[in-house]
């Protein structure tokens, strides 16, 4: 088992895979660089679920795993996995696929507003969702919103005003308190319908 901190690299693109990870707890996002230098997230990694899939075959990672919450994973040598093993990892990667492609694939469509709806309605119901005295909060910064919706950090920072300003959500330094997430809920439709 190894911890990493929020905002740590398990690992970068191009490093020799070596190791088939699993998420204990809390959450990660499988991130590719772009040409331009921008930062686009592919797929978030929840509890359970395996990554570094890339060990299977023996190559490089392709693309680089950050920490978005404190997180414990569990690493695993592919060479020394048995059939049933190999098979479980096989149906979790194929399960996270198909969330890939229901949750987050048309984060990357439609109209802004309705994709970061989309994506803080579906942080509230991951490790990276928390309550205080003030409610529910995700822990989410502006340039990861943007990362996950194909997005810039400045028009992020507008429509989270705009929301603000409706009494929706409510900002604080990496946290986005969901004041009324039933109405966020069908702000994210617009995505949805989109897709």
């Amino acid at each position: 088992m190894k911890r990493f901190n929020r905002k740590e690299l398990v690992f970068l693109a191009g490093d020799r895979a070596d190791t088939l990870y699993r998420l204990q707890s809390g959450l990660v996002r499988i991130v590719e660089l772009l040409p331009d230098g921008r930062t686009l997230t592919l797929r978030h990694v929840l509890p359970g679920d395996f990554f570094g899939e890339e060990a299977l075959e023996g190559k490089r990672y392709r693309y680089a795993a950050e920490t978005m919450t404190d997180v414990v994973v569990e690493g695993f040598d592919p060479k020394t996995m048995d059939h049933q093993a190999l098979h479980q990892v096989a149906r979790n990667l194929a399960r996270q696929m198909r969330r890939v492609q229901a949750y987050e694939a048309h984060l990357q469509t439609g109209e802004l507003r309705a994709r970061i709806a989309r994506y803080l309605v579906f942080l509230s119901d991951t490790p990276a969702s928390f309550r205080d005295e003030q409610g529910l909060f995700v822990t989410v910064s502006h340039e990861e919103i943007a990362d996950a919706t194909a997005s810039t950090r400045e028009s992020v920072s507008k429509i989270l005003s705009d929301l603000r300003y409706e009494g929706l959500i409510a900002t604080a330094y990496r946290k986005v308190y969901l004041f009324n997430l039933k109405a966020l809920e069908q702000e994210a439709q617009g995505a949805l319908e989109a897709a």
